[in-house]
């Protein structure tokens, strides 16, 4: 085909209009997928995908409100993917963290349970992707949080720090990672082991819990329980969390009666109040089983941890502040305390 020739010429205009629509087309998918409410859509490669943004104050102890909803708002969206039957379906769902300007490890570990959920995500294929924060301070807590450890991300995304007990999950009673918790702590604080005996008592009681009453057939989740410590100036933060049913759902399946006719409850934090005070304790008398949560408000009481804070369906419990309804539910159950250094001196 000679350059200038007729021929020459419609084939050039035809290929130039191809490629205008195509530049068309990936700019368009490109405006789309910044707009994070509406549907999911296609790229250009034909992979559906969706983004999700985190609020700016991504925590649930701090923020949870917009967090749980966050969070909610995916497990919707989860729920619409259509079961596959082609093994070629696959959905790409991202993580947008841009812009947020605070995170705390009880988000992250709510976004791993979300992410690695294997229950909801049954006959779906997902491929997860994301992005790390603009800010410096939480792009470097994001990289050191031992997050990026349960994904497929390259290594030099990874930091290690002696600040974090890296995030750890498991299914049963771990008196490993229980004993590492307490030898993390005795390093920061100068102590020895019989310091942190209650903390270890309290870990395993935790783990021990999750898997005994935390789960049933109608969990959303796979259970697991989740722990990360952070070390700051002069305290040490611990974020524990299980994504069984939550405390309130447990509690009024177990003790209903008892709640409507003889204590009067109205309010979820009220039903994590009482069994904090041990008003449903377990009828099995079984003395290795533990004492729970009335095990645990003993400890705090005794000062040996401060801040105690539980977070399970509606309720938001605080020790030292205001306790609460919220207006959102969140499946599964938070604990967060701290140590003060103070207390190692």
């Amino acid at each position: 085909m000679k350059k200038n020739s007729s021929e020459y010429r419609l084939w050039k205009k035809k290929n130039d209009e191809k490629k205008l629509r195509n530049r068309k087309k990936s700019k368009k998918s490109t405006n789309h997928s910044s707009n994070t409410t509406k549907s999911i859509g296609k790229r250009s490669s034909n992979l559906p995908y969706k983004v999700f943004v985190p609020p700016k104050q991504f925590s649930i102890l701090n923020n949870p409100a917009e967090t749980i909803n966050f969070f909610n708002y995916i497990l919707d969206i989860i729920k619409k993917i259509p079961r596959i039957k082609n093994s070629q379906s696959i959905y790409l769902l991202m993580i947008d963290m841009t812009e947020v300007q605070n995170i705390t490890g009880d988000a992250l570990m709510y976004l791993l349970t979300v992410m690695k959920n294997t229950k909801m995500q049954q006959d779906r294929k997902i491929i997860w992707k994301g992005n790390f924060p603009k800010d410096e301070k939480f792009n470097q807590f994001l990289r050191a949080s031992g997050f990026l450890k349960y994904m497929k991300t390259a290594e030099q995304n990874l930091i290690h720090s002696d600040e974090n007990f890296e995030i750890q999950c498991g299914k049963l009673m771990q008196g490993d990672v229980a004993k590492y918790i307490c030898d993390f702590t005795n390093s920061k604080l100068n102590q020895d082991k019989l310091f942190t005996k209650f903390l270890y008592r309290m870990l395993t009681e935790l783990m021990t819990n999750t898997k005994d009453h935390a789960y049933n057939r109608k969990s959303k989740f796979d259970y697991c329980w989740y722990i990360f410590v952070e070390n700051d100036k002069d305290k040490i933060k611990y974020t524990f969390m299980d994504n069984g049913i939550g405390i309130p759902t447990t509690v009024f399946k177990k003790f209903h009666e008892k709640i409507i006719e003889t204590l009067h409850l109205d309010k979820e934090y009220k039903y994590i109040e009482s069994a904090l005070k041990g008003d449903f304790r377990t009828e099995t008398k079984i003395e290795h089983r533990g004492t729970g949560l009335p095990d645990i408000f003993g400890i705090s009481k005794r000062g040996n941890i401060s801040n105690l804070t539980i977070i399970s369906n509606k309720a938001y419990y605080s020790k030292e502040q205001k306790s609460y309804d919220l207006e959102t539910h969140l499946e599964g159950t938070i604990l967060y305390w701290e140590i003060n250094k103070s207390k190692g001196e």
